[in-house]
């Protein structure tokens, strides 16, 4: 994945299958904060939490009914 393919607002999957919404590039370029808006039912990741994931943990970008690979 390749950091300025990123940009605010997009919709992606992460390797866990959760769907979140970029809300920002860090400057390290390494790492993106998240919103998660599903995290499959995951109790530790309830929806609407914001943290930072590594690059390599988004597989597609979500575009409604199907999803671009990224990688």
């Amino acid at each position: 994945m390749e950091p300025h393919k990123v940009r605010q607002g997009m919709q992606c999957t992460l390797s866990d299958g959760s769907l979140i919404e970029v809300e920002a590039v860090q400057p390290d370029n390494i790492h993106i904060r998240v919103k998660y808006l599903d995290s499959l039912d995951n109790p530790a990741i309830p929806p609407g939490t914001v943290q930072d994931v590594p690059f390599e943990e988004l597989i597609a970008e979500y575009m409604g009914d199907h999803a671009e690979g990224l990688t």
